[in-house]
């Protein structure tokens, strides 16, 4: 072989072998391809939802409600229960609302729960249950919720007119029924808020009428909150007529003063309104520049006089303080000359108040006690309640109580406890008066013919279990 062919093979050999095609690129499958072997997406549950399950099934368009029977039995067919009545009402069209709603409330029966009876630990009720699945229709825990919906089907002018009558006499039957709603005591609150508000403020007389009949029925608080939608006038004549001292709240000693005078008076007010309206006469005629100083406008002095005569022994000792700070002590307490054990409590009972307005109001003077006690002094007793003691100190058989007595000269007596005394004063039977937390017992003893107070035992009340 000749060196030029030996040259060649040499060259072949290194450029690494046999030559290569160049590479060709995958061929991609054809889109019918592709569509056969994907799997098809699932459509959104959010963007297609099935349609909602239809629970009545009434002919709306061919029903009846020209009358509350025929309401009624509509409401028969919709038949809805604690599980259910949400769903089923919304099915029910405008048209129809009103006039089922209007029969709902006119049957009444909307009390879930009975106000617990007023007796001691008797435990309060804050919150309404929900009703049974099952609950039918006269159910009462279920009509309220009915009763709920159908006062916000109501329309203004159903409350609209003074005297009730008016769209076949609807009016009368919505007006009847909210007055009914608005008497449900606590624990409701929900659905006495909403009666007030479906009464439109055009419709003053009702809406003071049903103010009214709610603060009666022990609902303060929502009686305070639309009081305020009242206008001057009936203001004036919810304190005047319907002694609501939640209206006069709203009211001032100095543009209302008639208002307030007659309150000062009202032995159907409230003891805290009462009070507040002589605090708040005296600071009206302390700022006027042209009322004499240190002296009592006639009327005031003379409304005065009368509240010191007043049932409520707070607001008597509360006026015999008013004009005893400005001279006339005529009605200051004092012990009476008297054989009757219920004069001399009620006596004491003016006293407790009284000096409780003495300690607020930073006075430093001897207790007026000292003159229903007879000379040798008071005999004092004091039984305190400890749950966890096991052991009978005392004797007295309770290993819970500890008795001290002690004979308290004439010149250092002094009420016990008084601020709880007070409160305890409210509720007496016999020589017996109780707070919740103490029971406060009063002995007498008959000198020259007349009562004196000789004991006062003060004894704790065990907690309620």
């Amino acid at each position: 072989m000749g060196a030029a062919a030996l040259a060649a093979i040499a060259w072949l050999s290194g450029c690494g072998g046999t030559p290569q095609a160049p590479a060709q690129p995958r061929s991609q499958p054809a889109a019918s391809d592709r569509g056969a072997t994907a799997r098809p997406a699932e459509p959104d549950p959010d963007l297609n939802r099935p349609p909602p399950r239809k629970l009545l099934a009434i002919n709306w368009e061919a029903t009846q409600l020209a009358s509350e029977a025929d309401a009624l039995a509509v409401w028969a067919q919709i038949a809805p229960t604690g599980q259910d009545w949400e769903e089923k009402l919304d099915e029910v069209p405008a048209a129809a609302a009103r006039p089922l709603a209007v029969a709902l409330l006119r049957g009444g029966n909307f009390v879930c729960v009975a106000p617990p009876p007023p007796i001691d630990c008797a435990r309060p009720v804050f919150d309404l249950p929900e009703p049974a699945h099952a609950a039918g229709f006269t159910d009462p825990c279920l009509r309220r919720l009915l009763a709920l919906w159908s006062v916000a089907q109501l329309e203004p002018d159903d409350l609209s007119s003074v005297n009730g009558a008016g769209n076949g006499g609807v009016n009368g039957g919505v007006r009847d029924a909210l007055r009914a709603i608005v008497a449900i005591p606590p624990p409701e609150s929900q659905l006495v808020a909403a009666a007030l508000r479906a009464v439109p403020d055009r419709s003053q007389d009702e809406l003071l009428a049903l103010i009214a009949i709610a603060t009666r029925a022990g609902q303060r608080d929502l009686a305070s909150a639309a009081i305020g939608r009242l206008d001057e006038a009936h203001l004036i004549e919810a304190t005047s007529k319907h002694h609501l001292d939640v209206a006069l709240e709203v009211l001032s000693a100095q543009g209302h003063r008639a208002a307030y005078l007659a309150a000062v008076t009202d032995e159907s007010m409230a003891t805290r309104a009462r009070t507040q309206a002589i605090a708040d006469l005296l600071a009206a005629d302390a700022a006027d520049d042209a009322a004499p100083r240190g002296k009592l406008a006639p009327d005031l002095q003379a409304a005065l006089v009368k509240a010191a005569a007043a049932r409520d022994c707070t607001v008597a000792a509360t006026a015999a303080r008013a004009l005893a700070l400005r001279g006339d002590r005529r009605f200051v307490p004092s012990r009476p000359r008297t054989r009757s054990s219920e004069v001399m409590l009620r006596a004491l009972c003016v006293l407790a108040s009284y000096e409780q307005l003495v300690g607020l109001q930073g006075a430093s003077e001897p207790s007026l006690l000292a003159a229903f006690v007879p000379p040798k002094g008071l005999e004092r007793t004091v039984v305190v309640y400890d749950a966890l003691s096991d052991v009978d100190d005392d004797g007295d058989g309770d290993p819970h109580t500890r008795r001290t007595i002690d004979l308290v000269p004439r010149a250092e007596v002094a009420l016990p406890e008084q601020d709880d005394l007070v409160r305890a004063m409210q509720r007496c039977t016999g020589t017996s008066c109780k707070s919740a937390d103490r029971e406060f017992r009063f002995a007498w003893k008959s000198i020259g013919g007349e009562l004196w107070l000789s004991r006062i035992e003060v004894i704790d009340r065990p907690p309620c279990p």
